[in-house]
């Protein structure tokens, strides 16, 4: 019988003080008037439980920035300011805002309301400088939006046969390869996030469990009970130098992963020849041969490659390195040339800092991503840049698993909720039609170049 997909979502506070984005501040000559308390619908402002004839001091955490409040307050006893301590967070693509996004998002399970609006630049680096289109939002009759509950967020694992031959009886002869469908197209990776403790990594396994997806971790955490309790969503990531002749794997793993090395093909062949059903991925590190590499790997039977792009999304490269958005297109278009784009799974890790990544990675040519920093985050962690468990503000080394299956659990619940309103506010039912669907988004570099192709000095070449 059919079954809807679902993400159990439940309120998940933080066990740190809140970071308030904006600082308001009361003067001396705020009358009590009680107008602030009335005008604000996020509840920043509150009478005083001691004494009812007083306000208390705002709750800044909860400010939206709307400006209600003070607009409405007849002394102008109001004024706003940002928020130091929330200026100080972040750095690179992780900004203060999208890190207290993501905090609000694992704290609710809810998309992200902002009061003012959006504030931020018409474009910048990286995914910034990519748009989607919304068509359909303005006018939904064409495919007809049918409501969220039809719109399919599913994904395949594995590598797909180009041709399907029957023999002279009707039968199928082609050996259909392993083949895994996953709800979402996020998979959670914990091998290159810190800290890393028994507690986070059962938490993590926990949120996998709930989400129904699957999770990457080092293939030492892969104990016996974990395996089965998992019940095949464990990913053990074997290091670079194992011998493949040494993997014995439970019967209950599905998918591992390899590093890719010279002697690839040497450990698919053995693995294979062991474990025919069980799904090989190997992590190819991003940078200028990447599409080479990925060639290779489909070439040689590989299932899936997941992609490895550094913590701002960029390849591992000296100069100036490709942004994952150009990576991934490159990859996609050199696969569909030679077409064999459905006999391999890209998956897409790092830099992944919003909700809005992921669906903008497919469209570049990804069938998943892997959620790395982003895990993290949603625990109240602040980017440090020397980041010290000793000294750590979030405290995650002693966070509890059950609180960081349900912050986990709501921000990819709350990405999700925001991948099924762009998907039907471009009319599509399944994100499936989005992979390398370039037509539905507009890249500002692209744009920039044809428009400014022929402009030479501010005149226009003939």
């Amino acid at each position: 019988m059919f079954e809807r997909y679902h993400v159990p979502l439940a309120p998940m506070p933080g066990r740190v003080s809140p970071v308030p984005k904006f600082v308001i501040v009361r003067a001396d000559n705020c009358m009590n008037c009680g107008k602030c308390e009335r005008a604000c619908i996020y509840g920043v402002h509150k009478r005083s439980e001691q004494d009812l004839r007083k306000m208390a001091d705002p709750v800044n955490q909860l400010c939206k920035n709307c400006f209600r409040c003070i607009e409405e307050c007849p002394q102008r006893a109001l004024a706003m300011m940002p928020g130091p301590e929330f200026r100080a967070l972040g750095k690179g693509i992780w900004t203060s805002q999208r890190i207290l996004t993501i905090w609000g998002e694992a704290e609710t399970g809810k998309i992200p309301v902002f009061g003012a609006g959006y504030r931020g630049m018409f474009a910048g680096p990286g995914f910034d400088g990519m748009w989607t289109d919304m068509s359909e939002i303005v006018r939904p009759t064409r495919d007809g939006i049918h409501g969220r509950e039809y719109i399919s967020t599913s994904a395949d694992l594995g590598r797909k046969p180009s041709l399907l031959e029957f023999g002279e009886d009707g039968r199928l002869g082609t050996k259909m390869p392993p083949l895994m469908e996953l709800p979402i197209p996020m998979l959670l990776d914990v091998t290159r996030v810190r800290p890393q403790s028994e507690q986070l990594l059962r938490g993590f396994a926990l949120a996998t469990k709930r989400l129904n997806t699957m999770i990457m971790a080092p293939s030492s955490a892969m104990t016996e009970s974990l395996v089965s309790d998992l019940d095949g969503r464990f990913v053990p990531v074997f290091p670079e130098d194992v011998d493949a002749d040494s993997i014995d794997l439970p019967k209950d793993v599905s998918m591992i992963e390899l590093h890719f090395s010279p002697s690839w093909k040497s450990n698919l062949k053995t693995i294979k020849s062991r474990n025919p059903k069980v799904i090989v991925s190997f992590r190819v590190t991003a940078n200028r041969d990447v599409e080479k590499n990925v060639l290779d790997l489909v070439r040689g039977k590989a299932e899936v490659a997941h992609v490895l792009y550094d913590e701002e999304g960029s390849e591992d490269e000296k100069g100036e390195p490709r942004h994952a958005k150009d990576s991934l297109r490159k990859i996609h278009k050199a696969l569909v040339a030679k077409s064999l784009r459905d006999e391999i799974t890209i998956i897409a890790g790092g830099g992944i800092a919003a909700a809005e990544h992921v669906p903008k990675s497919i469209i570049c040519g990804a069938d998943a991503v892997a959620l790395e920093q982003a895990l993290v985050i949603a625990l109240e962690c602040r980017n440090c840049v020397t980041c010290s468990l000793g000294s750590c503000p979030a405290n995650l080394s002693s966070a509890p698993a059950e609180w960081v299956e349900g912050r986990v659990t709501n921000m990819v619940g709350a990405w999700r909720d925001q991948m099924l309103e762009l998907l039907g506010a471009m009319g599509l039912r399944e994100v499936r039609r989005l992979r390398g669907e370039f037509g539905r988004a507009i890249f500002y570099e692209d744009v920039e170049r044809e428009s400014f192709a022929e402009v030479r000095g501010g005149a226009v070449d003939d």
